[in-house]
């Protein structure tokens, strides 16, 4: 899908008792009228809503969740129609009306390129619970919100991207690279996201890039020389004596950017952008 969609969501909550005002999520609507889309995701983890209301009649709602289920897919034939689906008030209309033990939050509405990845991730934010333990962020992930950011800032096109480069032993391959007036930066990104048991993982693969960026540094070519900035931007979750050592190997050699969350990464995504931006204009 080309550029950004508007899509809206809203979150589904099992609600005990309106006067006690508590509520657990269960579920996630997402509709993209522009699409055509509509799907809802709804937990498979009932065990928490036990323990969250011991008097809940689970095989009752289950059935009632089966029912929002159908009417919100279009697989289904008690489906919307397409019509329906691109009435951009749609979903809007259709949870206006849950207003008992089963409710859902105002809906929001959000910029989206992939419907369906949004759509999960949307889920895994609200109703966070069903994820197995955690779902660790992968360098691809990472990379994914920076390619959103930079696509949604028109400077994609300015950049080049997934650059191999043989430094001897191998080639190795780079993710971003774009120059200014004077220095051509190249950013290679990385998440070290382990578990502690597996966090020195993340110490050998800062040696592994410490060495590669040596070699990137004396290799005998124009591109390769004291104007280049090699820029490493780490994802983090939590801290601990490996992570922090992997960080330390890797400032020997790089200017190292440590993201501490999504947010993180998109600020420095941002950056990128407002640093080709100016250039272009100049």
């Amino acid at each position: 899908m080309d550029g950004f969609k508007f899509s809206k969501f809203s979150v589904l909550r099992y609600v005990p008792d309106e006067n006690r005002e508590e509520f657990i999520n269960i579920g996630l609507a997402f509709h993209c009228p522009e699409e055509s889309f509509i799907d809802i995701k709804i937990t498979n983890n009932f065990s928490r809503v036990s323990i969250f209301d011991d008097e809940v009649d689970i095989a009752f709602l289950k059935v009632i969740l089966e029912g929002i289920k159908d009417d919100l897919s279009q697989t289904t034939l008690s489906g919307p129609s397409f019509s329906e689906i691109n009435n951009e008030k749609y979903l809007d209309n259709y949870t206006k009306f849950f207003v008992n033990q089963i409710q859902f939050s105002p809906v929001r509405t959000i910029r989206s390129i992939d419907l369906q990845d949004d759509f999960e991730k949307l889920f895994m934010t609200y109703v966070y619970f069903d994820v197995h333990k955690k779902k660790r962020i992968t360098e691809d992930e990472v990379k994914t919100i920076m390619n959103r950011v930079l696509r949604s800032n028109d400077v994609f096109s300015k950049l080049d991207r997934n650059i191999s480069v043989d430094i001897g032993p191998e080639v190795i391959q780079l993710d971003y690279m774009y120059k200014t007036r004077d220095r051509v930066k190249m950013i290679k990104t990385f998440s070290f996201d382990y578990t502690t048991r597996k966090s020195n993982q993340a110490t050998q693969t800062a040696k592994e890039w410490a060495y590669n960026f040596v070699k990137l540094k004396t290799k005998n070519t124009k591109l390769y020389d004291e104007h280049v900035d090699f820029i490493t931007l780490v994802y983090i979750d939590k801290e601990n004596k490996n992570i922090m050592t992997a960080l330390e190997i890797l400032k020997e050699e790089t200017k190292t950017i440590q993201a501490k969350g999504f947010d993180a990464v998109r600020k420095f995504a941002s950056e990128i952008s407002n640093e080709v931006e100016a250039e272009l204009e100049n």
